[in-house]
């Protein structure tokens, strides 16, 4: 059987839906739960959405599709398993989808037994969540990001999978939450200094990203940084998050207050008040360029 592991998530990518509804009867009951996607294109926009654990995609979708999908999953969320799924193919296909990144093969019709092999067998490749090691106390990770906007969906799925996967959905959704409000905040008003007046005269006129496109090329911008911190300290039974970038700062205290006046229809930073009623614990350096906020463990 399958070990049971919570909140495992895996998309499946074929176009029939008998074959989606197969996979997840087979998975019912045992910690996994199924998304369904038809095509690449949907496949992709999953994956920049949430970052599943594991990707089961059909070998011969239209156009070969499904080795090129294998490929660039591999190649935009390197820390994601892929198995590709097939009616009797050929083994040098086959092997062709193993160097192009895959970790396993299943032949279709799908069998039960063979689906829970090869799950198996991509869970020895699904990154490791922090504190994984019971002999550690406390593990810190930091992670250093340009000022791409594109790029912040990629960043959040790897940050989820090292620090969240075994969280109850609910949080997990809060977590990925507050993660893109403070982190597309810090690369946008912090490191690019984009001040609320310039982003709605910019989203007005239709040149928001243009204007951004300008910001990051400017020299006095173009190498600036944002850095992730995630800290797991078991004996203080907490998650701590913490996003730092290199811009000027801002009056935090005023944008929350601000926030909380909901009869303003310019109020500024309604985000990050959201963000606080989750996490109560959420704080700004003095300077206003670094936020952190914990999440309790179990």
């Amino acid at each position: 059987m399958i070990v049971p592991n919570p909140f495992c998530h895996v998309l499946v990518v074929d176009p029939s839906p008998e074959i989606h509804a197969r996979i997840a009867r087979f998975v019912e009951g045992k910690g996994v739960s199924v998304t369904a996607a038809p095509d690449p294109s949907s496949a992709v926009a999953a994956m920049d959405r949430g970052g599943p654990d594991i990707v089961i995609t059909d070998l011969f979708l239209p156009g070969n599709a499904g080795l090129a999908l294998t490929r660039e999953i591999r190649s935009r969320h390197e820390l994601c398993p892929v198995i590709v799924m097939a009616r009797d193919a050929p083994e040098p296909v086959v092997t062709q989808a193993l160097r192009a990144g895959a970790v396993g093969y299943l032949q279709k019709p799908v069998s039960e037994e063979g689906l829970e092999r090869a799950l198996a067998r991509a869970r020895q490749h699904v990154s490791g969540e922090l504190m994984d090691l019971p002999e550690a106390s406390r593990l810190e990770c930091r992670l250093t990001m340009g000022l791409d906007l594109d790029g912040v969906p990629r960043v959040i799925a790897w940050l989820m999978n090292v620090s969240v996967r075994s969280f109850p959905e609910s949080r997990q959704l809060q977590v990925r939450g507050a993660l893109q409000e403070l982190v597309f905040n810090a690369i946008e008003h912090g490191s690019l200094d984009v001040c609320s007046d310039d982003k709605r005269k910019a989203l007005y006129e239709g040149r928001y990203d243009a204007m951004l496109e300008e910001r990051r090329n400017d020299p006095r911008y173009r190498d600036r940084k944002v850095v992730i911190a995630v800290i797991r300290d078991r004996d203080k039974a907490c998650l701590t998050y913490r996003v730092t970038d290199e811009g000027k700062g801002f009056d935090w205290r005023r944008s929350l207050c601000q926030s909380q006046d909901t009869g303003r229809e310019d109020a500024s930073g309604r985000g990050i008040f959201l963000v606080q009623a989750f996490f109560p614990t959420l704080s700004y350096n003095e300077l206003g360029n670094e936020v952190t906020f914990t999440v309790p463990l179990g």
